[in-house]
Formats: C-alpha cells, sequence, structure tokens
C-alpha cells in the first residue's frame, strides 16, 4: 500500500552511552524487496541504554541513500492498545499498535514519528505524544539508518515487551520488510543503575533512573557514606548522608536535566549521573 506524507522533518538529539550492545534482531536477503528505487533493508537491530532509559533500532540496508528514502520501525507492544494489519507488502499478517517513522523526500523534508493505527488511518503519522523526540542517524560508509527515543515515548508502561519487524523502501511506499516472515522480541525493563568504586566493586545501586523525583540509593559498603548531588556546572544542589543500607533522596524541587551523583566513604568513592525529568 502506497502512502504519501508532506510535513517538516523534526529531531532531537538523545545522548546514548557506549557500554550499550546492538542485538540483533533479524537478518534479511539483498534484493528481495518487492518495489524498486528504495531502500532494501538486510539487518535489524536494537539496543537498550538504561542511563537515558532509550532504545534505538538500527536497519542496515544493501544500497545506502540519502533521499527518497522510508524506514519505519513496526511494533506490536504488550499492553499498547488496539492492533492493526500492517500495510506492508510482506509480512501481510502482522499485527501493530506502534509505528516509529522516518520517510525523507530530501535533505530534512519528510516526516519523523511515533503513531498509533488510528494515527496511521489518517496518515497522522506523528499521533502519539513524545513523537517530536524521535532521532535519526545515517551512516553512509556502513549502510545503516538508526531511529532513537525515550522507551516511555514508545509506550509509557513499566517495560516494553514486542515483537518488532522493520519495512524499508521510498518515501512514498514500502517494498521490503525485515525479516519477510516472523519477527524479533525485545523485553526492556528499566534496572537500577549499578555504581561501581574504585575498588572495581558494585558498592551502590542508584534507582530510578531516569527519575520523576525521588531516587533510592543502596549502600552495599559497612561505612557511612556522603552523597553529593551536582548540577552540569558543578555546583551542589543536595548533600545528604547514607548511615543505613537504603535511603530515599527527594529532588523533585529541582529543574529537569542531567545531574552527578557523587558517593563518598572511606574506602569507596564512586559517582554516577542520573537524569531528572
Amino acid at each position: 500500500m502506497k502512502r504519501l506524507l508532506f510535513s517538516l522533518l523534526s529531531i532531537t538529539f538523545l545522548a546514548t552511552t557506549a557500554n550499550a550492545q546492538w542485538i540483533s534482531l533479524a537478518t534479511d536477503a539483498a534484493g528481495d524487496g518487492t518495489a524498486s528505487g528504495g531502500l532494501d533493508g538486510t539487518k535489524l537491530e536494537y539496543k537498550y541504554d538504561p542511563d537515558t532509559d532509550s532504545v534505538w533500532f538500527r536497519v542496515t540496508v544493501s544500497q545506502f541513500q540519502t533521499s527518497g528514502y522510508g524506514l519505519n520501525i513496526i511494533l506490536d507492544v504488550n499492553g499498547a492498545g488496539t492492533q492493526d494489519t500492517w500495510w506492508g507488502n510482506q509480512n501481510s499478517t502482522f499485527k501493530y499498535n506502534r509505528l516509529i517513522t522516518a520517510w525523507i523526500t530530501s535533505g530534512t523534508s519528510g516526516t519523523v514519528g511515533v503513531c498509533d493505527p488510528s494515527g496511521a488511518a489518517i496518515n497522522n503519522f506523528t499521533s502519539i505524544a513524545g513523537a517530536s523526540k524521535v532521532q535519526i542517524t545515517t551512516d553512509a560508509a556502513n549502510k545503516t539508518y538508526t531511529i532513537g527515543m525515550k522507551r516511555t515515548d514508545i509506550y509509557n508502561g513499566s517495560s516494553l515487551n514486542a515483537r518488532v519487524i522493520a519495512a524499508t523502501g521510498s518515501n512514498a511506499s514500502w517494498g521490503d520488510d525485515v525479516p519477510n516472515t516472523g519477527s524479533g522480541m525485545i523485553n526492556l525493563a528499566p534496572t537500577p543503575s549499578s555504581v561501581k568504586g574504585i575498588s572495581g566493586q558494585n558498592t551502590f545501586s542508584i534507582y530510578p533512573n531516569p527519575t520523576r523525583g525521588t531516587i533510592t540509593i543502596e549502600n552495599n559498603t559497612n561505612e557511612p557514606v556522603q552523597v553529593k548531588v551536582y548540577n552540569v556546572t558543578g555546583t551542589i544542589v543536595h548533600s545528604g548522608t547514607v548511615t543505613n543500607k537504603k535511603i530515599k533522596v527527594e529532588l523533585g524541587r529541582l529543574q529537569a536535566g542531567n545531574y552527578f551523583i557523587k558517593l563518598i566513604g572511606k574506602n569507596t568513592v564512586a559517582s554516577q549521573k542520573i537524569t531528572l525529568l
């Protein structure tokens, strides 16, 4: 099915940590697409960054294009509402309830966003809250296209449990699904950030991260530990002491953004970046 799009590309840049690793979801043969003039997908991967609670999808193609291309990540997310049948050319029975879309005509013209089936039905591909926060990057040397966004902007539940496929083509129609049949699976639930001290041992756990105000610090050492919270300019915005095994620290009075927690004990020094939503 052909879909035409006319709007401006909206991109927000989102940092990812270097230790988040790509995991393969599916591969696909080159040259098996059903339409010419668009991308031909050969591999679908994802990675999850717990520090920013963001998820990234990467699609490798057989021939790289800088304009006139289309890329969709199609998800059947557990608990995310009514499903509909994907309209692509090869996975004609796949049920979805979230689409992450990047259809680019030229330069920065096109549509990038997130929608559900009701949005897709009226060609509103940015109908989900958070759709304007999608990041797309390209790598001509490795023939890859990467889409990244907050996990909670896809589905604001306790986890992101989903079947996933990708679709590639032109900015006007789809020509190839990755994989042609079946799907990959992701199950992403935020986990506490383990903080290593100078000894290399996991001496603290800090969660949730990101947070909307309250964080818990678990002290796995046998000593009182000073807690100092810094903003990005290096100013201390909170200080205290962890004397028990677990305490809660309230940061809701602070502005949203990135902060750094430093934990200082007699035999331990550790630090951790935390994001306040």
